[in-house]
């Protein structure tokens, strides 16, 4: 990519797959955007960028990559999978560009310290990265198996199907509600229509939604 194709690229603003960082001092604040871009779509990260989108540069641009590829390499699990590139703005300054396909492996997990026995999920919601539910995680980790191509409608999921036809969206504290049934089953529920493609998951800050794929 070249510097004219970076600043186009830049000139769309922080989003879904694109994220800016003006240093790379603290990598493990900029791992849960590694870790979400690989477990949603992919995207691209630019150090030597500011929140503005104004291109400030590295004055080394070469120990901000060896920093974030140690970070990656001690702080992300399973390993994770990127390309990388050194583009220089001028002849003292450079910015760095990774790119992040969507993982194979998900979950992917952040260790926010490398002594640290549990990590976080994360993907990403518009321009920010956010924690991830357990329906999340899991529907992440089924998501890479072979759906099922047969399974039962019961009580339960007609239930939650007529809700849906005149609500526009659930949430699993609703379902629960409305089912009359324990966070489990309901959670259980959601995730297996989302995993056969009959509902859509919009994952949130505080709860997902589910949806009907359109």
């Amino acid at each position: 990519m070249t510097l004219t194709e970076v600043q186009k690229f830049i000139a769309q603003g922080e989003g879904q797959r694109i994220e800016f960082k003006l240093k790379a001092n603290h990598p493990d604040r900029i791992i849960k955007e590694v870790v979400a871009f690989s477990n949603s779509k992919g995207g691209h990260l630019f150090i030597g960028v500011d929140d503005e989108g104004n291109i400030i540069g590295l004055k080394d641009a070469e120990e901000a990559h060896y920093v974030m590829e140690r970070a990656m390499q001690e702080l992300c699990r399973p390993q994770i999978k990127y390309r990388y590139q050194i583009i220089p703005t001028d002849s003292t300054r450079a910015i760095l560009h990774y790119q992040f396909e969507s993982g194979e492996k998900k979950p992917y997990y952040a260790f926010l310290k490398p002594f640290h026995k549990r990590g976080r999920s994360f993907v990403r919601l518009q321009d920010r990265s956010i924690q991830a539910s357990r329906e999340m995680r899991q529907i992440l980790k089924l998501s890479l198996k072979e759906a099922s191509s047969y399974f039962e409608y019961g009580e339960y999921e007609k239930m939650l199907l007529n809700y849906l036809g005149n609500h526009e969206e659930i949430t699993v504290n609703t379902f629960c509600t409305i089912g009359n049934i324990d966070k489990q089953l309901a959670s259980q529920i959601l995730i297996k229509l989302t995993i056969n493609n009959v509902l859509k998951v919009i994952p949130g800050e505080k709860e997902d939604r589910f949806i009907f794929v359109a």
